[in-house]
């Protein structure tokens, strides 16, 4: 079976999808806004709480399929989030440093950007998407997985979303859906959770919530009570080799390792040839991991349809 030695890399997270990627549907009945907002005037508008507790309730279903506890909405971080997703609505781009040139800039909203997962969607027409869809869009991202990897923190406490529709001031889309999702960290008690491992796709996953150009990936969870010493003082990969399989089949795997803080502090992250299909059940085995000295390995399954 053919297995791949890994190397250390680092990857950025921003993605830009446009709505002819995906199915736009028209806006929900229930309200997006307890506010509009208007990116003319560079006014950032309130989300809904039924929208917030809609996006609450979403990526907390895709923690539970992995194990992870429940985190809660910061509605302290609104205003902060909602002026984040206006400099990406109102620029039609995330792809860039944000400077004091921008379209509605603000060096809270800056910094936010920054730090945060940022998502945006262009299209000819008004047809909306649903708020869910800049989730799929972190999770799915092909070029980086640090959305994710801040998604399925065991150590994340709140999130805290935002989101501007509407025309931008600058680029060619007529309209743009910008959206920020603010983490927030604390107090987290792990000790009746047990997880070794995050790991991305596992189990049955819905095809929405992976695609299979992305990377595919795994981290060890070995302190659950202090995050950074998941880091590399205790989780080493330098003589880590994995292994995908279906069947009899063994898929050539080109990977990558880091230890950034985008998310538990290690991560192996690989990509597959020739392309995954749905429906298939894959066998991912992961060897000579030394976590903490000792030499681990693990094995688990994933398809997605």
């Amino acid at each position: 079976m053919r297995t791949v030695k890994l190397f250390s890399v680092i990857i950025l997270c921003s993605s830009i999808l446009s709505c002819n990627n995906g199915t736009p549907s028209d806006a929900a009945a229930d309200p997006l806004y307890a506010t509009v907002p208007s990116i003319a005037s560079c006014t950032a508008g309130a989300l809904s709480d039924i929208e917030k507790q809609k996006i609450l309730t979403y990526i907390n279903s895709i923690r539970t399929a992995h194990k992870l506890p429940l985190v809660e909405y910061d509605s302290k971080k609104d205003a902060i989030a909602q002026d984040a997703a206006l400099i990406g609505a109102a620029n039609a781009d995330i792809s860039n440093e944000i400077t004091e040139t921008d379209f509605c800039y603000s060096p809270n909203a800056a910094q936010a950007c920054r730090e945060g997962d940022r998502s945006l969607w262009g299209s000819a027409t008004a047809k909306w998407p649903t708020s869910e869809i800049h989730v799929n869009d972190w999770m799915t991202d092909s070029a980086s997985i640090n959305c994710r990897r801040r998604i399925l923190d065991p150590f994340l406490k709140s999130i805290t979303f935002g989101r501007i529709i509407g025309t931008p001031k600058r680029g060619d889309y007529k309209y743009v859906s910008s959206a920020m999702l603010v983490t927030g960290y604390g107090s987290v008690d792990l000790s009746d959770y047990d997880i070794p491992y995050i790991a991305y796709p596992e189990g049955v996953c819905e095809a929405k919530l992976f695609d299979a150009n992305s990377f595919l990936s795994f981290s060890v969870l070995y302190d659950k009570y202090n995050k950074s010493n998941n880091g590399v003082s205790n989780i080493n990969f330098s003589e880590t080799t994995v292994e995908v399989s279906a069947g009899s089949q063994s898929l050539e795997i080109v990977g990558v390792y880091d230890y950034n803080n985008y998310g538990l502090p290690n991560s192996i992250q690989w990509k597959v040839s020739p392309e995954l299909t749905k429906s298939v059940t894959y066998t991912v085995k992961i060897n000579n991991v030394i976590v903490a000295g000792e030499t681990k390995n693990y094995e688990y399954t994933f398809s997605f349809k």
